[in-house]
């Protein structure tokens, strides 16, 4: 964690950071391993499905923004807010992985008039991601961090840098659908995703002009492809394939579905502060921060 590159060098990490670190790595091990088993398995054992389809994604995301936030009090100040942030998303995760669990088991249990065909049993990552919740928060709650305020540049890139990485795991938690229309469309959600993220940590921690400018243009070119996609449709996939599709429907392509919205909200945050960033003469938050 970036609290331990403040300690005097040569000197050996406190017993209580040394476990606080240990469970937080341990946590995040256990979340990433969890997206990946099965949280529930049907048809006799032929059909795992996996934490990425269920809720198992948006709460490795939650987990990830939680840490990242950690990171963010322990090194440039903010930390009684951004613990009290990061304790929420953290307890999120491991309430909801909770609460998922005991859907599928109450599920298992009594499958319905179907049962006799798809014959359910419970995975284990369910279990696993609200073990790895709760891990995460002990370096949460324990872990230093700076008292100093975190001031109103420092704040901004924060706020940008959770937007991209929002917006960054919602591209990637769609890649497997998408490439199911087209591959192009897939590695296309899947390079947007990891771009977005990379810029969320290069904006933060090296908040220069042209990562700046690159996260403004980077979500300009995806809110245009995708408002192309809302009102004309994009030349892949087969004939009539959101002809099912549930959302806003505003033009003859895809409908704005839950995580359209949440991604296109995101991403005009995010370039609309980096633009603001970009322009300190006129901007007295932005002037601040790049003094900072």
């Amino acid at each position: 964690m970036a609290s331990v590159a403040a300690l005097p060098h040569g000197r050996n990490l406190p017993a209580a950071t040394t476990i606080a670190l240990a469970a937080g790595a341990a946590g995040a091990g256990l979340i990433a391993l969890s997206v990946a088993v099965p949280w529930l398995i049907v048809f006799r054992g032929l059909q795992p499905v996996s934490g990425f389809v269920l809720e198992g994604g948006p709460l490795a995301g939650l987990a990830v923004v939680a840490l990242g936030l950690l990171a963010v009090g322990a090194t440039m100040g903010g930390g009684r807010i951004l613990r009290a942030l990061a304790l929420a998303g953290g307890v999120a995760v491991a309430a909801d992985a909770l609460l998922l669990q005991s859907r599928i088991l109450a599920y298992v249990a009594d499958p319905g008039p179907a049962g006799l065909l798809t014959q359910p049993t419970a995975g284990s990552g369910a279990a696993l991601m609200a073990l790895g919740g709760a891990l995460i928060l002990v370096p949460i709650v324990t872990l230093p961090m700076r008292s100093s305020r975190l001031g109103a540049g420092a704040g901004a890139r924060v706020a940008m840098s959770v937007a991209l990485i929002v917006a960054g795991w919602i591209h990637l938690l769609l890649v497997p659908a998408h490439l199911e229309e087209a591959t192009v469309l897939g590695l296309g959600f899947l390079a947007a995703g990891l771009a977005q993220i990379l810029l969320a940590g290069l904006a933060l921690w090296r908040p220069r002009g042209w990562t700046l400018g690159l996260v403004v243009a980077l979500n300009v070119t995806l809110l245009a492809i995708y408002a192309y996609a809302v009102l004309v449709g994009l030349p892949f996939g087969a004939p009539g394939e959101h002809a099912e599709a549930t959302g806003l429907v505003l033009g003859a392509g895809e409908p704005v579905d839950l995580y359209g919205a949440m991604s296109t909200l995101a991403e005009l945050a995010s370039a609309g502060i980096a633009f603001m960033l970009l322009t300190p003469a006129e901007s007295p938050v932005a002037a601040r921060a790049a003094a900072q």
